[in-house]
């Protein structure tokens, strides 16, 4: 089902409904049978909601059929990485976000409820299918946004987005340059020179890519925060650690770098994932003097 057509057929609901809640408790607690529930529900419809909740002082929409989250699952949604971003904002005045692989906005939407610092969006977001929640969802925020209907790397063109073979989520998806249905740009394309700029990427494993298309923006930046993802599955496909991505931006100017999961500052000087690491991690960097 489209989007759009999820949106004008299914009804919107405050809250998660109370079996949803009660499959999202048990999962979390790790009780047996959380599973079974939550199959009951999808085959029974019971998914087949958008519900609403209050993040800050803004409504975000959830299409229950594709994420199946009760408002505990959003407000705790990367919870550690959520806050270290927003401490490394800190020193940040009328900030800008780009936001790329923003799926429904919800990284934007935390970010804004904890932080004052940021002042205006441009989120990228290549899939068709999720694009009309994360419009939605940004129109809720008291900034001013810009959404791109686009993918994000360092070149502008098209490509296709592909599935790993391990993982058959839409969440998975990576970018095959060439021919495709997918518009492809860079972050330095949208022009923005100076000022206070946060970049957070999402898009597993082109995050070098994006980075290079993101030079000039970096480099004439007052300041820059910029969160990368480390993900050891996707590190494996693609041959490299995301250590290579540190030390891109390196050359471009200096930072400091910490794994938010962990709270460890990271020297580019030896790789970020040990040997069978199973755990995804969010790398955050900055580069104000200021220690987090």
């Amino acid at each position: 089902m489209s989007s759009n057509a999820a949106k004008t057929q299914m009804k919107i609901i405050a809250g998660a409904p109370l079996a949803l809640r009660l499959a999202r408790a048990m999962s979390r607690s790790q009780m047996r049978g959380a599973g079974v529930l939550m199959r009951l529900l999808i085959k029974l419809g019971v998914l087949n909601r958008i519900a609403q909740y209050e993040v800050g002082r803004a409504k975000f929409s959830v299409p229950l059929f594709r994420i199946p989250w009760d408002f505990c699952d959003v407000t705790n949604y990367e919870r550690k990485f959520v806050e270290l971003f927003c401490r490394a904002l800190i020193p940040f005045q009328n900030a800008l976000l780009f936001d790329c692989g923003a799926d429904i906005g919800t990284f934007s939407s935390l970010v804004c409820s904890c932080s004052k610092n940021i002042a205006r969006i441009i989120a990228f977001e290549p899939n068709p299918e999720v694009r009309e929640f994360l419009r939605s969802n940004l129109s809720n925020l008291p900034i001013t946004h810009q959404l791109i209907p686009k993918a994000i790397s360092d070149f502008e063109g098209v490509g296709k987005l592909q599935r790993p073979e391990d993982n058959l989520t839409d969440h998975a998806r990576f970018l095959i340059p060439g021919d495709g249905p997918i518009e492809v740009t860079t972050i330095d394309s949208m022009n923005v020179r100076g000022g206070y700029i946060a970049i957070k990427l999402d898009i597993e494993g082109g995050e070098l890519d994006a980075l290079k298309g993101a030079t000039e923006t970096i480099a004439a930046a007052q300041e820059c925060v910029i969160a990368v993802e480390a993900h050891p599955s996707v590190a494996r496909r693609i041959g490299r650690d995301p250590i290579e991505t540190l030390r891109f931006l390196e050359s471009i100017r200096s930072f400091q770098f910490m794994v938010a999961e962990t709270g460890q500052y990271l020297s580019t000087l030896s790789p970020i994932l040990y040997d069978r690491q199973t755990e995804i991690w969010n790398v955050v960097g900055w580069t104000h003097g200021m220690p987090l």
